[in-house]
């Protein structure tokens, strides 16, 4: 009776395994490509955006604020793609756009105000 049930719970397991492995290839499959979806919309992303432009934008000091504005990829990327890879590809760019933007504006607004500061302690001092 004992090797009755080990024999059913070992067969049990077996099947489980074996049913479940496509399962698991397919999600790794599917991971594989999102993730090369993300990486050439981050590397397009990095391609379009400039960033000497996006500094002195942040040293206008406006730069900071307008980086949160969302970018848009270029469509011509997307033609002939499915919904699903647009979607992904979109929220990728947009998400490295904005990091990008930010990235270069912010030490360009603290260098104006940096600066701005420096020359009020310098012309403080002489009076």
């Amino acid at each position: 009776m004992k090797i009755d049930s080990f024999i059913h719970i070992l067969v049990l397991v077996i099947a489980v395994c074996a049913f479940s492995m496509p399962f698991v290839n397919v999600t790794g499959q599917q991971n594989t490509e999102l993730h090369e979806i993300v990486t050439a919309a981050e590397k397009d992303a990095k391609a379009t955006i400039n960033q000497v432009q996006w500094w002195f934008f942040g040293f206008a000091l406006f730069g900071v604020p307008a980086s949160g504005i969302t970018t848009l990829p270029s469509p011509a990327k997307l033609v002939g793609k499915s919904p699903e890879y647009i979607e992904v590809y979109t929220k990728a760019y947009q998400k490295r756009a904005v990091n990008l933007k930010r990235s270069a504006a912010i030490p360009g607004c603290l260098t104006m105000v940096f600066s701005v500061g420096i020359i009020a302690i310098f012309l403080s001092e002489l009076d």
